[in-house]
């Protein structure tokens, strides 16, 4: 579906349910969102003294130089309740110098600040006051601090109409005029990508990511999403494409690069999946053990290119015999990133052919191997690839004017 199509579309249905088909004009989130967050490796044993250090590792790991901008608390720096003037204030216990100390740290590193709420009465786990009723409250407070991104869940919601409860914190935090990433958390059950673009930066389109394959099948739904593998997530990703772009973002939860569930091949396939799908990059790993080939991956700047293009375009699956896969996305420059996904057991074969990609049958594009960092000279009629097992192979393949 083009751009044009879901316009058309998007307004047939807006007409119908109420809906705004406008996106979000604040500025910010041109391309999707890189940074880090807490809660993948550490949940909420966190503390001031951690997130110095990973802003630190941030910056002497390259993640910054690659392009990692954000980091990003999650839940567990709320004190249990608010001060006596209605404000959220920091645990005392894990965060005694405060935010604004904490964000002050992170900025003196060329780093960006976020942190996480909550648009109902309390944090997931119970880790502290929710923002519902105190929206523009604690976009002031944020903004005091000096955040930069504000990511809001959804738990202790009952009740809530997740549009309407989302809207207050996103007017709230454009009324206070501070530039602020607004990430809605709402797990993809009210559909946000229909109403979200209109005012968030980001929406969560499923439950939890989860660091393993295909986990969680049959794990019932509980508040805070249900974790499940990242190939599973990505699998509710293929009907989302036309409503992500500059400035609003579909958001199939943070990366699990480099956690303990993957392989070394699962985490390269993981992270090549997510920048075709054009989704934000937000780290979830301890960088400050990373591993040397993690590091790789992560920092891989012909990957990150990919994700970052400009244009905003999401890839789309081509071809699925049901083991192998074939993903494409068009980039600004008129090339095509393309990627061969091996979800079986032992090597497969799989070929695109230039025709599948627009291009007339007699193409000859320039090619080149987003992984192995290799030019491969004109390939004529189309290009085939042996795929390991749960991994990938990513060309970025570049023949001129495309053929219409």
């Amino acid at each position: 579906m083009n751009r044009i199509t879901f316009t058309l579309m998007c307004a047939s249905v807006a007409a119908l349910l109420g809906l705004s088909c406008a996106a979000l004009e604040n500025g910010l989130a041109r391309t999707p969102p890189m940074g880090w967050n807490s809660w993948n490796s550490f949940e909420l044993n966190i503390n001031e003294d951690l997130i110095r250090s990973m802003a630190d590792a941030m910056v002497h790991t390259g993640m910054k130089d690659a392009g990692y901008q954000y980091v990003v608390v999650d839940a567990g720096w709320k004190n249990k309740t608010r001060d006596s003037s209605g404000k959220l204030v920091a645990d005392p216990s894990k965060f005694p110098s405060g935010m604004k100390a904490l964000a002050d740290y992170v900025h003196s590193r060329g780093l960006k600040f976020g942190i996480y709420t909550d648009a109902g009465t309390e944090d997931c786990d119970g880790a502290g006051p929710g923002s519902a009723g105190f929206e523009s409250l604690d976009a002031a407070t944020f903004a005091e601090w000096g955040v930069d991104f504000v990511k809001e869940d959804w738990c202790k919601s009952d009740g809530l109409n997740a549009r309407s409860a989302y809207t207050k914190m996103s007017e709230a935090i454009l009324a206070i005029h501070r530039p602020m990433v607004f990430s809605v958390c709402e797990w993809g059950d009210n559909q946000p990508w229909l109403w979200a673009p209109a005012i968030a930066n980001m929406w969560r389109t499923t439950g939890d990511n989860k660091d393993c394959w295909d986990c969680g099948q049959d794990t019932k739904r509980k508040p805070g999403g249900y974790p499940r593998g990242w190939t599973l997530i990505l699998d509710d990703q293929r009907a989302l494409q036309q409503y992500g772009g500059p400035g609003h973002w579909n958001d199939p939860d943070m990366l699990e690069v480099g956690r303990p569930g993957l392989s070394m091949e699962e985490s390269r396939a993981h992270f090549s999946l997510w920048a075709i799908l054009a989704a934000p990059l937000i780290a979830g790993n301890d960088l400050r053990s990373m591993h040397e080939q993690i590091a790789e991956i992560l920092m891989n700047k012909e990957v990150i290119a990919v994700d970052q293009d400009p244009a905003g375009i999401s890839g789309t699956r081509i071809k699925s015999d049901g083991l192998s896969e074939i993903w494409a996305r068009p980039l600004s420059d008129g090339s095509f990133a393309v990627l061969f996904f091996n979800r079986g057991q032992s090597y497969t074969e799989s070929r695109v052919t230039w025709r599948d990609l627009g291009w007339s049958a007699d193409a000859r594009p320039s090619v080149r191997d987003l992984w192995k960092h290799r030019q491969l000279g004109k390939i004529a009629h189309g290009f085939s690839a042996s795929v390991p097992s749960h991994s990938v192979v990513m060309i970025r393949a570049f023949e001129g004017p495309m053929a219409h």
